[in-house]
């Protein structure tokens, strides 16, 4: 018994002989200001590896630190010797010069990057961070250089002295190479702008980083085309007067289009989910005559997947394979059967202004619910959406086998703007519009805008805000209020001012399709200018009315540019209900627009056309200023409301009935230049008609005019002048021969 007490002390005393032997303790020397606990926390756990490695480690974690100038590691059977020189601690930072960027939110800064030792490492770190902020503001020149003033307690204040410069501002933007899509078009797509007389308050400070992002935008606009091989570069020309011009280089490539869709499904048989599929292929049987792109790609994958979510299947993957060959390409998407994984939890940062259910109600997606890859890619699609973000990061992250989290990081982006406008023309006068919008009030992720628009003859203010998401994640609630001021003296002998209140709700029916239904209060107010020349219907509602009234339109858009078209469609059908009143008696008014652009070698050709109709709920007159006009932009060569029935010259009646279409071919006379200039040719039809009481001058016959002019896309807007001669007119018409107008051309 005695032997096994010896032997259990003995084994006992070796353990703890070895464990001191391999657990060496620090002896440290040089830390006057660097608790000893504090040091071995640095050092942290040692890997068990040979001795030399070891030290070496020690060494790496001491060095890491940031608070030791030198480090000198030694070691014996028992120790590990520890010789450090520190840094001297920061006790304050001192800035001079600088005005761009606050005491304050440079403290913030130095207090984010963790700077509290004195170390040429760490004042470069900070230089070269706050030279990155400037330059992203426009500071190009900044230069900042550091003093240093130190104690005997080693410890030391640190002076920056700033030497901010002027900003950099854009001088010229240049798009050389591009042969397929003109200037403005590819200008349309970068952030980078230069300052117009048009866009006074657009920011046209130099950034590089910005540049560099506008050459991803330019490419994913064109691979967005088709042109999968499309290569952008830029270089900057440096002027002495502090400005740069900015050179974007492409290289286009060829155009790439869609060959076949094939969808292999995986899936255990379901012939009606196989019959849906099917269908889903014929419904896109035109595809195969389709520009490449991506964007299309991940439209059918969603779409795919929406089919077979329908259908109660939770659990799969889709991949997407190409075959390229002369340019085609043959795609086929890949059904595939996977395990159950669900969402454990959703994380969301960034978002330090808009609040959190904005986001969450993007998704279709909560806790709990099944997930699969092309839901990510939906949810990071819808995201980059929003107009109050700048950019958007999903990932996820798998906790288990069955659970996944996801992970949604927003940047915010500026949401507030002020815009300023004018118009002039001989139709219409000066118009001068100018007017404030938030996209993202106090994060809620409704707009608010408020308008002025006024011109000789015309005033009109706005306040509509927009909420998004009502009734269910596809519908946009907006709210609106207008007071319009309308001086119909010289036309129609009268003035009407009109106060309403409208409500609509739009949503998104399929692709490029929205459909919008509205309601609406209205208050007129018919202010006779004289009562000789009046229209009767118009002098009998002389005074106040009320109306109510349900407006419903369907819009398809694919036209590539607002303020300048050059390819793409556009078709509208607005249905408008306004309630009888005690002046008026109700009636029912349906229009149907139409755009068609094309591009044929740089040459655009249009053809537009609307057809309108009016009638009264109770057989009755209708008021002219409900009526339809023709003349004007949509009648050159006529004057505004010069064409169609009237009483006298300064009584336009207008007509129930609408029928109007012009065509345009321009010419370019200078081509992918920023301020393009094209020659114009028309040709338009329109006729006018209805009327249930007699009119002085009135009947059926078809107008026509021809003419030319010329559209310049100038800096300060685009300009058109315009000569139109009537083929088929009357007497009593009000020609126009000349057409000036500055900011609407279409």
């Amino acid at each position: 018994m005695k032997n096994l007490i010896l032997c259990k002390i003995l084994f006992i005393f070796i353990l703890f002989i070895n464990f001191k032997v391999s657990a060496k303790d620090f002896i440290i020397k040089g830390n006057k200001f660097t608790d000893e606990d504090i040091l071995i926390s640095i050092i942290g756990e040692i890997p068990d590896t040979d001795e030399k490695s070891k030290s070496n480690y020690i060494l790496k974690e001491l060095n890491n630190s940031g608070l030791f100038q030198t480090v000198e590691i030694s070691y014996d059977d028992n120790n590990y010797y520890i010789n450090v020189i520190e840094f001297p601690t920061i006790n304050k930072f001192v800035f001079n010069e600088n005005q761009r960027i606050k005491d304050e939110e440079i403290d913030n800064i130095i207090n984010e990057l963790d700077i509290f030792t004195l170390s040429e490492k760490n004042i470069n770190y900070l230089i070269d961070e706050l030279t990155q902020i400037y330059q992203s503001f426009g500071y190009n020149n900044i230069e900042i250089e550091y003093r240093i003033e130190k104690f005997d307690n080693n410890s030391a204040d640190v002076y920056l002295i700033f030497d901010e410069g002027k900003i950099t501002k854009i001088k010229k933007i240049n798009i050389i190479g591009n042969t397929k899509f003109d200037t403005n078009i590819i200008l349309s797509k970068i952030k980078s702008k230069t300052k117009k007389i048009t866009n006074i308050f657009a920011n046209n400070n130099f950034k590089l980083f910005q540049v560099n992002n506008d050459t991803i935008r330019i490419k994913d606009f064109y691979k967005s085309q088709g042109y999968k091989d499309v290569n952008v570069d830029f270089n900057i020309e440096y002027f002495s007067n502090n400005k740069v011009e900015i050179n974007f280089v492409i290289d286009e490539g060829k155009k790439y289009f869609f060959s076949s869709l094939k969808i292999q499904n995986n899936l255990s048989s379901n012939n009606e989910v196989n019959e849906k599929l099917k269908l889903f292929i014929d419904d896109n049987f035109s595809f195969n005559t389709e520009a490449y792109n991506t964007e299309r790609l991940d439209q059918i994958e969603i779409k795919i997947s929406k089919i077979l979510e329908n259908s109660g299947i939770q659990y799969f993957s889709i991949k997407t394979y190409e075959k390229i060959s002369e340019f085609k390409a043959n795609i086929l998407f890949e059904i595939s059967p996977t395990k159950p994984i669900y969402v454990n939890q959703i994380n969301l940062t960034g978002n330090t202004r808009t609040y959190d259910y904005v986001i969450r109600r993007e998704l279709e997606i909560s806790e709990g619910d099944p997930i699969n890859e092309t839901k990510i890619k939906q949810i990071n699609r819808k995201l980059n959406q929003l107009p109050f973000f700048g950019s958007v990061d999903v990932e996820t992250d798998e906790l288990n086998e069955v659970l996944k989290d996801i992970n949604i990081n927003v940047e915010e982006t500026q949401t507030g703007s002020f815009n300023v406008g004018l118009s002039i023309g001989t139709l219409d006068g000066a118009s001068f519009v100018t007017g404030l919008k938030e996209r993202n009030i106090n994060g809620t992720g409704r707009s608010l805008e408020f308008l002025i628009n006024t011109s000789e003859d015309n005033r009109k203010f706005t306040l509509s805000t927009t909420e998004k998401f009502v009734l269910n994640n596809q519908v946009n609630h907006k709210y609106s209020t207008f007071y319009k001021e309308n001086d119909f003296s010289k036309s129609k002998s009268y003035k009407l001012n009109t106060f309403s209140l409208d409500t609509s709700f739009k949503y998104l029916f399929s692709d490029n399709v929205y459909h919008t239904i509205g309601l609406g209060y209205s208050l007129k107010d018919y202010i006779i200018t004289d009562s000789n020349t009046v229209s009767s219907n118009i002098l009998e509602a002389s005074g106040e009315s009320i109306s109510f009234n349900i407006s419903n339109e369907i819009t398809r858009n694919t036209l590539n540019s607002f303020i300048r078209p050059t390819n793409g469609n556009y078709i509208s059908f607005v249905n408008y209900l306004e309630t009888p009143s005690s002046s008026a008696n109700g009636f029912i008014k349906n229009i149907i627009t139409g755009k068609k652009y094309y591009n044929l070698n740089n040459n655009i050709l249009s053809v537009q056309a609307r057809a309108g109709n009016i009638y009264s709920l109770n057989n009755n007159e209708i008021l002219s200023d409900d009526k339809f006009s023709l003349g004007g932009r949509w009648l050159r060569g006529f004057d505004n409301f010069g064409a169609g029935p009237r009483n006298s010259r300064s009584t336009y009646v207008g007509g129930n009935n609408l029928l109007v279409a012009k065509f345009d071919y321009s010419k370019p006379i200078t081509l992918n230049d920023q301020n393009p200039f094209y020659f114009n040719i028309f040709n338009d039809y329109g006729m006018i008609w209805g009327n249930k009481n007699e009119v002085t001058s009135s009947d059926q016959d078809l107008r026509a005019s021809y003419g030319f002019g010329f559209n310049y896309y100038s800096p300060i807007g685009p300009i058109g002048f315009t000569w139109g001669f009537p083929l088929a007119d009357k007497d009593y018409d009000v020609k126009r021969m000349f057409l000036f107008s500055v900011g609407n051309l279409n």
